[in-house]
């Protein structure tokens, strides 16, 4: 099994767009049970919304941890006011300690300086995991953040695991993950250990420094690198980015056109290549997915 995972250093250019056609197209090549996706990006997952998702299984995550004050043994000394880093305690007008959890970290400095035992650290709900199957039938795995949570990487490396349990299971060909954007712990979780990733881009100067750092990311955990190069055609800057990608290793498999049918597909909740099959970004599409094999293979 081969493990693929579509990421881009700055978001809104098309990433999970691209994945979801990807998507489509890979699992009409491999057949049934040859494909299982995995939606990386817990902060705000979407990859369900194009493709659909009939939830078969979900689970409470608790990977974080928080201070819980018992009030009945606190002496009103403030010590734990004073050590904690992270500005989550604070002392009301009766002196005892009051916590703003979405502050919290756990890290349990409060309760080591506490002479009266009075804070406990305990377990706190990280999100929700989340499995079923898209309406074409594949399995997906995605995750919820908790409002206010951190620990989006730990919660991501659970969404990975389950789909490769999954994609075990049934003897899947590849796990294709739609990664979040930026370079951040989620990202980091999404590559750690996978095969090779896709690097989304723009033409444009913000865009390209965003894949060129996340390109810094995923040669550092050893896996191999391509780009594709979307809405290429609405910037004169396309050839620079193109070459510098191709220099730095990342070479551009594709380059899809702007196309207002991308827009109507999303409207419609439906990957273009679907939607749209006559279109030039679903022939692009299709164009990519063939080097994707390519890439995956070689």
């Amino acid at each position: 099994m081969r493990e693929l995972v579509v990421v881009s250093g700055k978001g809104g250019v098309g990433k999970t767009t691209i994945c979801s056609s990807l998507a489509y197209l890979l699992a009409k090549r491999l057949g049934p049970g040859g494909i299982v996706l995995a939606d990386a990006d817990v902060d705000t997952p979407s990859l369900h919304i194009v493709l659909g998702m009939k939830v078969e299984r979900s689970e409470d995550v608790f990977l974080s941890k928080k201070a819980r004050i018992v009030a009945s043994r606190c002496s009103r000394c403030g010590a734990c006011v004073r050590v904690c880093s992270y500005g989550a305690l604070e002392l009301g007008q009766d002196g005892l300690p009051s916590l703003a959890w979405y502050l919290c970290e756990g890290c349990g400095a409060c309760s080591i300086v506490c002479p009266s035992n009075a804070i406990e650290i305990q377990e706190a709900r990280t999100g929700e995991l989340v499995e079923g199957r898209t309406r074409y039938g594949w399995h997906m795995v995605s995750a919820k953040l908790e409002v206010g949570e951190h620990n989006s990487g730990l919660l991501v490396s659970r969404v990975r695991i389950r789909a490769q349990e999954l994609a075990v299971e049934q003897g899947a060909d590849l796990l294709l993950v739609d990664g979040a954007p930026g370079i951040g712990c989620p990202v980091v979780s999404s590559l750690v250990g996978a095969d090779a990733a896709l690097i989304i881009a723009e033409p444009t100067p913000e865009s390209l420094r965003g894949a060129l750092r996340v390109l810094e990311v995923a040669r550092h955990f050893g896996l191999k690198a391509a780009s594709v190069l979307n809405k290429a055609d609405i910037s004169s800057f396309a050839k620079e980015a193109e070459a510098k990608l191709d220099r730095m290793g990342a070479p551009v498999l594709a380059r899809i056109p702007y196309d207002r049918h991308v827009v109507d597909a999303l409207a419609q909740a439906r990957p273009v290549v679907e939607a749209f099959p006559s279109s030039k970004a679903a022939s692009a599409l299709l164009e990519l997915t063939a080097r994707v094999e390519d890439f995956l293979m070689a």
